[in-house]
């Protein structure tokens, strides 16, 4: 078999590779027929086109997720005007199985669903019809009208315009069966295309909770790999030293006795290079994975946690049934042991929560001083609960992906606007782990966590910081500047500051044990945390003084040790 079929993707970065064009791939019974290209949504769109038109395939298949739609649509577009007839265009993916219409003004049709199965048919499909042709035959409008008939009449799962392209036809009785994951082949034997790239691993499909926000709450089984597979696979990535293998299972820790088993396989077989994400329910976890989870190698995994909200009301509407004190005792539980990165998640924009609420959830959260808070926002995604519920919360959203909400019963669209505001600097400051000590310091005397944040976002919108964008070495000079400016004018600019009120700077709240918050002490956990994390000479140990309010201390900066969980260099005095 000659034929050329190109699967396209567009990722949203280079490190990012997209693990579904590489299991069809795998899939398939004609491998060697298959070729992947992959761009990012930054590369210049023409170069994209330029390449996949080089490509001259016969069929190309397009990989829709709701960063690249746009992009996809006007290739698939564009490449029709060029091709016209000499070429079958199809669309696979979460945004085309839930919109299919778009894609079906370009594209021939539509895999809905999951896509090895209808894929291996289309693939031998393809050989039966055009096996006979000469290869410059291989993209002839009549040996493709051919195979784009047998294709719609033979495949399960398909969705397309029949005839005159009017209505569609989804025929839920020629639905495609999933394949047992088992029957799926490993994509990862060559690893050539993957280097200085994450590693996606599924070891399982669908999810058992039901958030009425997510696409996986549709898939109502939850469908495994068999562990030796699994053992067999993650041996595989050990041996070959690969740097970090990220689980895409949607929650992990489902099954505690399967996850328990694999955690202790990567704890026997840890090769002390390879890092494993995981996104996990906390509050599943029991005494026995906890106890596990801490004699794991320092920076052997990390944890990604979905909290999205601590309102009650909140929480029932969306239908996450998480026990929240029992998950935040885990997540303190995992914090104490020190070894594990630790991301945990919230959702603005969600049904019952306005500010005042989403507020109580932020401080709630960051309480648990997680290595990252990702700050999200709803999407309203087609084909969830939550999309048929928008007009019931009045929840407004864009209509171009990522299908962001813009404004709810609860949320006004200027409230929403500056929690994206306060999104951004949150990710300056906090998850960059670049302010640890300076935020340590200064958060015991602001009126809450979400009060610094926001307040630190409006100085931002000021002082015009949110469009310059500062480099982070010029984010310590901004900090200093944004808390100096909080100080009381009454007050010592060199000593104390103690201004009441929404948001600024108070006297000895949260149990701090200083009375008076010291801006010169502030200014020097600033300057620690600046040279834990930007080198300051070519040197590799720098040794230097601070005085963090109790008289001098000496410290010593190695710079060849870096912590695997902050990433400070080491210190000692």
């Amino acid at each position: 078999m000659d034929t050329k079929i190109l699967l396209v993707a567009v990722n949203a970065k280079y490190i990012h590779p997209c693990p579904a064009v590489y299991s069809l791939s795998a899939s398939c019974g004609h491998p060697e027929s298959v070729e992947i290209a992959e761009f990012t949504i930054n590369d210049r769109y023409q170069d994209i086109l330029d390449e996949i038109l080089e490509w001259e395939a016969a069929l190309i298949g397009f990989s829709s997720y709701i960063w690249n739609t746009e992009i996809l649509l006007n290739l698939a577009a564009d490449i029709r005007r060029v091709r016209r007839d000499a070429v079958i265009l199809f669309a696979g993916g979460p945004e085309a199985s839930y919109a299919p219409e778009r894609f079906l003004a370009v594209c021939d049709f539509v895999v809905c669903g999951e896509g090895e199965v209808p894929f291996n048919r289309i693939m031998d499909l393809a050989a039966d019809v055009l096996e006979d042709h000469p290869s410059g035959m291989m993209g002839s409008p009549r040996s493709l009208a051919a195979l784009k008939a047998e294709i719609l009449a033979n495949v399960p799962g398909l969705v397309f315009r029949p005839g005159t392209y009017k209505g569609f036809r989804s025929d839920k009785a020629n639905a495609c069966e999933n394949a047992d994951l088992d029957s799926i082949p490993f994509p990862y034997k060559d690893l050539a295309a993957f280097a200085n790239r994450i590693i996606y691993y599924e070891s399982s499909r669908g999810c058992p909770f039901r958030c009425t926000y997510c696409l996986s709450s549709i898939d109502k089984r939850v469908r495994f790999r068999s562990l030796d597979k699994v053992y067999e696979e993650l041996q595989f990535f050990l041996d070959r030293e690969v740097p970090q293998v990220k689980f895409i299972d949607r929650t992990f820790n489902c099954s505690p006795d399967r996850a328990k088993a694999i955690w202790t396989f990567l704890k026997e077989h840890d090769n002390g290079i390879t890092n494993f994400h995981f996104e996990i329910g906390a509050d599943l976890l029991g005494e026995e994975e906890l106890a596990l989870l801490e004699t794991l190698r320092p920076g052997q995994v990390q944890l990604e946690i979905g909290i999205q909200s601590t309102n009650p009301e909140t929480l029932l509407a969306i239908n996450r049934t998480a026990n929240l004190p029992r998950l935040f005792e885990n997540i303190r539980h995992l914090r104490r042991a020190n070894n594990m990165h630790l991301h945990v998640d919230l959702i603005a924009g969600l049904p019952y929560e306005g500010l005042r609420a989403f507020a109580k959830s932020f401080n709630d959260v960051y309480a648990l001083h997680a290595d990252q808070l990702q700050l999200g926002f709803l999407k309203v995604l087609g084909g969830t609960v939550m999309q048929e519920k928008a007009a019931e919360y009045d929840i407004r959203y864009s209509q171009r992906p990522p299908y962001e909400v813009l404004s709810t019963k609860w949320l006004t669209y200027g409230e929403l606007a500056m929690l994206r505001r306060i999104d951004d600097v949150l990710e300056y400051y906090y998850n960059s782990g670049q302010f640890r000590h300076a935020l340590g310091y200064i958060e015991g005397y602001w009126e809450s966590a979400f009060a610094f944040y926001r307040d630190l976002a409006g100085f931002f919108r000021q002082k015009g910081y949110d469009r310059e964008r500062p480099a982070a070495a010029r984010r310590y000079e901004v900090l200093a500047e944004f808390v100096e400016s909080s100080c009381s004018a009454a007050g010592d600019r060199k000593g104390y500051g103690s201004i009441e009120g929404n948001g600024k700077i108070l006297d000895g709240i949260a149990g701090n044990v200083k009375s008076r918050f010291d801006f010169a002490v502030f200014r020097e956990y600033l300057r620690f945390d600046r040279d834990l994390h930007i080198h300051r000479s070519r040197r590799r140990k720098v040794v230097d003084e601070y005085d963090f309010g109790e008289g001098k201390v000496r410290l010593e900066i190695d710079y060849e040790h870096r912590d695997v969980i902050t990433g400070e260099a080491g210190f000692n005095g």
